[in-house]
């Protein structure tokens, strides 16, 4: 009896785990990125689910932006992915590979349409060894 409680329990509580995961990763992506290998460009995630693009301090695109664990044909309850989505309702996916783990000041993110990696850093001065 005790068992079943214990899993009763805990198939409660699982989704609001799951939540309180997810809502952290949205959390965590907000602020300004730079990208690692053109400091040129820039990320910026707002609160209010946009991000916008800038190249040479000139905003070039918004994207409204979510974070979840699918994204157009990838689906991981493991992963988490960013999708951006442009005024036309154009989708681009990107896998995320880390945000600011351990306070490193990385966003490490995958683009699934080539599968390039992408770097980008919260510091504009910063920079990390490739």
């Amino acid at each position: 009896m005790k068992n079943l409680l214990f899993l009763l329990l805990f198939l409660f509580s699982a989704p609001a785990i799951f939540a309180q995961n997810q809502d952290l990763s949205s959390k965590r992506i907000l602020g300004n990125w730079y990208s690692n290998t053109n400091r040129n460009t820039k990320w910026v995630f707002t609160q209010d689910g946009k991000v916008y693009n800038y190249n040479n301090n000139q905003m070039k695109v918004i994207y409204k932006y979510t974070v979840s664990h699918s994204c157009q044909n990838y689906s991981d309850d493991t992963a988490e992915f960013v999708t951006l989505r442009d005024k036309d309702g154009n989708e681009f996916c990107f896998k995320i590979n880390g945000i600011n783990e351990n306070k490193n000041g990385i966003l490490s993110l995958t683009n699934l349409s080539n599968m390039q990696p992408l770097v980008f850093v919260n510091e504009e001065k910063s920079k990390i060894a490739q």
